[in-house]
């Protein structure tokens, strides 16, 4: 989010006139101080009571009780402005806090986010085997929103393919002491190709097939250790937002959402979005962090759609009506996406 995208109004000694301004609709608002350096950002239903509220002109709350709450800071001696974007969506919302908040906030020093964990599996390898990263590049799958979850998933991934745990060297050989003495292979949980059950070829095919397992999230049914969302990270997927007039498509890519590639359409446009929606590479910072305490909370949903290369303008757009909340649902005798009320 650039400074320059935020609508804003400057505060004069008594600020409730040019609060005038501010309009009562969600979004993302900020708080300036007198160099213009930024005194508080955050997310609002409606921006207008939120900038009173920190200003100290909102209605005092109702007491609860016989303890009294503490009143909120008010930064009315030092703010000098107040900036501010409406967003229509949740994830919109999300996306502009994300990218206003970012350049001053590492994602390192917040409290409220955690690296997120992935499983990497590499079919190309000679012996594959699932292992649990934070970080790297090549054949990973997730987010998981830490390494405990991805831990679950892995274990629920070998329960149905036997791929070996281990991490050790070795030749296949049938009287392999290595082989011989482990548990998985005495148990046969592991398809063992240290003692040659498997051969080389078998063995990679099991692990193609575990891969293929992970990347589509509709193949894995009811898996509750591997979340819906996950998928290859670093192929591509959209999220789709649906807000109370528009329906925002928002391209991913490595886990980079691509802004200047996303999309705000009326439903009606919907189909005509989706044929436009492309994929451009980046080198840009990963929004995994966030993006998957975002996939993680409620408001999420099933609003994260895994888009394969083969898919047609058709599936894919079945898809993202598939994602939108039932206020988008087409009617029931047919056509199009049905207008929303204010369309209406």
């Amino acid at each position: 989010m650039k400074p320059e995208a935020l609508a804003r109004v400057a505060l004069a000694s008594d600020p409730g006139p040019a609060l005038e301004a501010v309009p009562k609709a969600p979004g993302v608002g900020q708080i300036l101080g007198p160099e213009g350096q930024s005194l508080l950002i955050g997310t609002a239903s409606n921006l207008r009571r939120w900038a009173a509220t920190q200003l100290g002109l909102a209605r005092p709350r109702p007491e609860k009780g016989a303890r009294a709450r503490r009143p909120k800071t008010s930064l009315a001696g030092i703010a000098s402005a107040v900036a501010w974007v409406e967003t229509d969506g949740p994830f919109r919302q999300r996306l502009a806090y994300e990218r206003l908040a970012g350049p001053l906030v590492p994602a390192s020093a917040r409290r409220d986010l955690r690296p997120p964990a992935f499983l990497h599996l590499d079919p190309a390898e000679r012996f594959p085997r699932v292992t649990v990263r934070t970080s790297g590049e090549g054949a990973l799958y997730g987010p998981f929103r830490d390494r405990r979850a991805a831990e679950k998933a892995k274990g629920a991934l070998q329960r149905l393919f036997p791929l070996r745990p281990c991490d050790y060297s070795f030749e296949p050989d049938p009287a392999l002491p290595l082989g011989l003495a482990c548990l998985y292979a005495q148990v046969r949980s592991c398809a063992a190709p240290c003692l040659a059950r498997v051969s080389e070829a078998d063995y990679r095919a099991l692990a193609t097939r575990a891969a293929g397992w992970l990347a589509v999230p509709g193949s894995r049914g009811d898996a509750a250790a591997v979340p819906a969302t996950v998928a290859g990270a670093t192929g591509c997927a959209l999220i789709v937002d649906g807000g109370k007039r528009s329906v925002g498509l928002y391209p991913v890519r490595g886990g980079r959402v691509l802004d200047a590639a996303a999309l705000e359409v009326k439903p009606a446009q919907l189909e005509a979005a989706v044929a436009r929606l492309a994929w451009p590479e980046t080198d840009a910072t990963p929004d995994w962090p966030w993006l998957t305490a975002w996939l993680r909370s409620a408001k999420a949903r099933a609003s994260f759609v895994v888009v394969a290369d083969s898919w047609s303008v058709s599936e894919r757009l079945a898809a993202v009506r598939a994602a939108l909340p039932q206020l988008f649902a087409p009617p029931a005798a047919g056509g199009n996406v049905g207008a929303s009320r204010e369309e209406a």
